[in-house]
């Protein structure tokens, strides 16, 4: 069986028709979830880009372990494993950080790939005579957004040279030319709607005001919008993000489209996901990093469509990111490596069988948390370490935030002080799945958990 891999990067799974959404243009995701399957309680594994890339393309965690990086040779890949059988694998993607110093070289093991050139801080264009116009005037002091601004000045002339529109068109191109091939894997990577949140001016105006002409935030700051967005230029950003999302599901849905004329539905798994979402004006925030990683953040949309099972169902298992090395894997016929940490959802997808009894997520250094479904242990990672607290510079080694989500869901209540046995449970079933898959003892120590025992 062929696998089509989809992944939109920050999608919040709440601005989806599919999840409840009423006021966002979604409908060719919708299209696919209604007649697939829609994972209710998807989280992410490690935060933020990069990390979520390497669980995909691993199946294993890897916050536990380390941060922001590329492969390392000897790790076992999907797409390598793919390659390796004869069948073919390709990637296609738009995300600058598979080709950054420092970051990432997930395209290594792939049979072939394609990348789209120009998003955000990609240090593209330098052409001397292009003239930047600063949406915003933060935007005159802030490096970052520079090369995005030079990037699409120069590549900019109709909606197809926008970047998921040129993504989805890659992607077209190759199925059009590669749908013969026997069990592919295809993974398209899109950074939209990843801020900066710039599409076409009309599809902005869906959702605000067109006579709006105030500035424009387009790569918002990560902090709280209190003294720094206007309401109206708030509204604004909300509508330049859903502007955003409704652009990518028109090119996804001209993507699936292909791949239905093509007959390819009847003999391919297709996944749609994100790697995290971000605040939108929940917790009074705007973008991501500077707080917990609350529902915004980890609470991620998958939806799936297998030829054969899961049609128009919605599953309340958990599942995560690293569920799908092992899953693409099942659906070709190969098999699946010992010591990985994901499980297949085929069996899900068929018999609705329970796979998982909690999800972890977490930042390397930063956060280690886990939810069974209807608690939610946030734990903050020490940043002292062992040798610095034994010294006497630490003054706590952790701190943890309990919510309930079935009567909290917009998480306002910390309920670590008023119950503690269910602080006590979770902290056990935290403790219980960092040893499980052998993580540091330090990171253990430096959440509070070496002392407890389950």
């Amino acid at each position: 069986m062929n696998t089509i891999l989809i992944v939109c990067d920050t999608w919040r799974r709440d601005l989806m028709g599919c999840y409840g959404n009423d006021w966002i243009r979604t409908p060719n995701v919708d299209a696919l979830a209604e007649k697939g399957t829609v994972c209710e309680n998807c989280y992410c594994g490690s935060f933020p880009t990069l990390p979520c890339r390497r669980e995909m393309i691993t199946g294993k965690y890897e916050f536990p372990w380390r941060g922001w990086g590329g492969l390392e040779p000897d790790d076992v890949t999907l797409s390598g494993l793919v390659s390796q059988s004869g069948r073919i694998s390709y990637f296609i993607t738009d995300v600058y950080h598979h080709w950054r110093r420092g970051g990432g070289n997930y395209w290594w093991d792939f049979a072939g790939f394609e990348l789209v050139r120009g998003q955000e801080r990609d240090r593209w264009i330098t052409d001397a005579d292009i003239e930047l116009d600063y949406p915003a005037p933060e935007y005159r002091e802030t490096p970052r957004i520079k090369p995005h601004l030079r990037n699409t000045e120069y590549v900019r002339k109709s909606e197809a040279d926008w970047f998921s529109p040129q993504v989805f068109a890659h992607a077209i191109r190759w199925i059009q030319h590669n749908a013969s091939h026997e069990d592919f894997f295809l993974m398209i990577d899109s950074f939209d709607p990843h801020e900066p949140w710039d599409p076409p001016r009309y599809y902005t105006d869906l959702y605000d005001d067109p006579d709006y002409h105030g500035y424009e935030y387009v790569a918002p700051s990560y902090r709280a919008i209190e003294g720094y967005l206007t309401a109206a230029e708030f509204k604004h950003v909300q509508a330049m993000y859903a502007g955003e999302i409704t652009m990518v599901d028109r090119w996804l849905g001209l993507f699936l489209d292909q791949v239905e004329m093509l007959g390819l539905l009847e003999d391919t798994m297709i996944i749609i996901t994100t790697d995290h979402g971000t605040y939108n004006g929940d917790h009074g925030q705007v973008g991501k990093l500077q707080t917990h990683m609350y529902q915004g953040i980890s609470h991620i949309p998958m939806i799936i469509w297998h030829p054969r099972w899961g049609h128009g169902q919605r599953i309340k298992q958990l599942v995560q990111p690293i569920d799908i090395f092992p899953t693409v894997l099942d659906a070709a016929g190969l098999q699946v490596p010992d010591g990985i940490h994901g499980r297949s959802l085929i069996p899900l997808l068929e018999h609705g069988q329970e796979r998982r009894d909690s999800a972890l997520f977490g930042r390397f250094e930063i956060e280690c948390n886990i939810t069974d479904g209807q608690y939610l242990l946030y734990n903050r990672v020490s940043p002292y370490g062992m040798r610095a607290a034994s010294r006497g510079d630490a003054t706590e080694s952790y701190v943890s935030k309990l919510i309930h989500l079935p009567s909290d869901p917009k998480e306002e209540n910390d309920l670590a002080g008023s119950r503690p046995g269910q602080l006590s449970r979770m902290r056990r079933l935290l403790a219980e799945k960092l040893r499980a898959i052998d993580a540091p003892g330090e990171l253990l120590e430096k959440c509070g958990l070496d002392g407890v025992t389950v």
